[in-house]
């Protein structure tokens, strides 16, 4: 959908508003017209019962006789100035014994009729009232009314549409505004932000959070950096010793012997190339949000048993003792538990002190979460240091960089975190006084991806 395809806030809310307020002044108009016609009706209904009741009342008290001329008169009388009444009186026998003649037409009229009686010579005999009121002047009021109505609620509500259209317009111009700012931010200037200043309350939480954004970005920015001029690093030392190592076999006799010797320490360069470029293919794939393959639920002490067989020498040669502390079962990939486990092992013993205590501690933090710590004794380290010792190639200018060898390189605690990420877990670094703690937790896996795991082994055998 282009821009100009996409739905404007403005025309939507003006839209909304003024069919709201439509909505609102009809219900307000009709309420108004039913409350009208019940007052008039009202009124329509009282005075043609007061009129009958006074009709009535000069039947009732009329001179006996049929069609006599004083109770013709009277009700002439009685009438005269109301054209808008039209009155018969019916006696016993069916026979009209008054009816006057209107000036209304009665196409819109109220009536009513009433039983009374009158004195015909000594005998009282009944008589049969029929009224009836002209209502057509209330009826053009009510259509009056009615169009009155209708038109002010027309109005009204285009009125408020387009000064609706006009405020919202108005008040979406921080929007246009900081749109502008957004698009006048350069990529090369990654510490530039957006200010809060004149921005309505509701698009503060809005700029805060892009402002966030950049600042992620500026560090993964300077990251990227660090990260390919680290790489450019790591990569150049072993190039270099290759193309000048082979520079030199090349112009000068060598014997057999030392041609093997140099193409010996080329291959130990080259070792360490290729796992360089593996650990860095292996970050990248995690990154990309890879979840690690779990199997069975086992033992972590186990794995991490083996794992300290492997490094058994190490661990001799630096006159250091290693313990297990506790344990849990969970499913996990145990190729990649016992490298992030190897990874700390190997990190632990190269910083210990000589003759101190590796500990290895394993604990269920959650129920559904399981810590794996490795504990040593040795430098301290900087509590600044601490959240980047999982950066990849970061290596402490420290006394304790010192005691690395060559085939250290700073990938060994990132692949650690990743390796935590593949299961959902974290890591964690403390050092306090020389012991310092480093490990990473693992969670349980959930129902739903036991379940995608099961799906995704059937088709593998498939």
């Amino acid at each position: 959908m282009t821009p100009h395809q996409a739905p404007s806030l403005v025309k939507k809310l003006s839209w909304l508003l003024a069919i709201q307020t439509l909505i609102g002044l009809g219900v307000v108009s009709v309420s108004i017209y039913v409350a009208m016609s019940l007052i008039l009706a009202a009124r329509e209904t009282e005075e043609l019962r007061a009129k009958a009741e006074l009709l009535r009342h000069v039947v009732r008290e009329a001179p006996g006789g049929k069609d006599t001329p004083a109770l013709r008169h009277k009700l002439d009388d009685i009438l005269t100035g109301h054209g808008d009444l039209e009155v018969v009186v019916v006696d016993a026998g069916g026979q009209t014994v008054y009816r006057n003649v209107p000036a209304s037409d009665f196409s819109r009229s109220r009536q009513t009729e009433l039983q009374t009686t009158w004195l015909r010579s000594v005998v009282e005999e009944p008589v049969h009232l029929r009224i009836k009121l002209d209502t057509s002047d209330n009826q053009a009021v009510l259509q009056g009314l009615a169009a009155t109505l209708l038109a002010a609620t027309i109005i009204g509500a285009a009125a408020v549409s387009f000064g609706g259209f006009w405020q919202v317009r108005q008040a979406l111009m921080p929007l246009r505004r900081l749109a502008r700012e957004t698009r006048e931010l350069e990529a090369h200037r990654l510490d530039q932000r957006l200010g809060t200043e004149g921005y309505a309350r509701e698009l503060q939480p809005w700029i805060r959070q892009f402002n966030l954004l950049l600042s992620r970005l500026e560090g993964a920015y300077q990251q990227l950096e660090g990260f390919n001029a680290d790489v450019a690093h790591e990569l150049r030392t072993p190039l270099a010793t290759l193309v000048t190592r082979t520079e030199l076999d090349l112009q000068a006799d060598r014997s057999a012997a030392e041609l093997r010797d140099s193409m010996g320490a080329s291959l130990e360069d080259l070792h360490r190339l290729s796992s360089i470029v593996n650990d860095m293919l292996f970050l990248s794939r995690a990154d990309r949000g890879i979840k690690a393959r779990r199997g069975d639920a086992a033992s972590v002490a186990e794995e991490v048993v083996r794992v300290l067989e492997f490094h058994e020498a190490a661990i001799e040669e630096s006159e250091l003792t290693v313990g297990v502390h506790g344990d849990a079962r969970l499913a996990f990939d145990a190729g990649l538990l016992r490298r992030a486990i190897s990874n700390l092992v190997e990190n632990a013993t190269r910083y210990a002190h000589a003759s101190s205590e590796i500990s290895v501690d394993i604990a269920t933090e959650k129920a559904d979460e399981v810590s794996i710590k490795v504990h040593n004794i040795g430098t301290p380290v900087d509590p600044k240091i601490l959240p980047r010792l999982f950066d990849r190639f970061y290596r402490e200018e420290s006394a304790r960089s010192r005691t690395a060898g060559k085939d250290h390189y700073g990938l060994g605690l990132a692949i650690v975190a990743a390796i935590a990420r593949m299961h959902d877990g974290k890591t964690f670094a403390t050092s306090d006084g020389g012991h310092t703690t480093i490990g990473f937790t693992v969670k349980a896996q959930s129902a739903n991806e036991q379940k995608s795991d099961l799906t995704g082994s059937s088709r593998q055998v498939q």
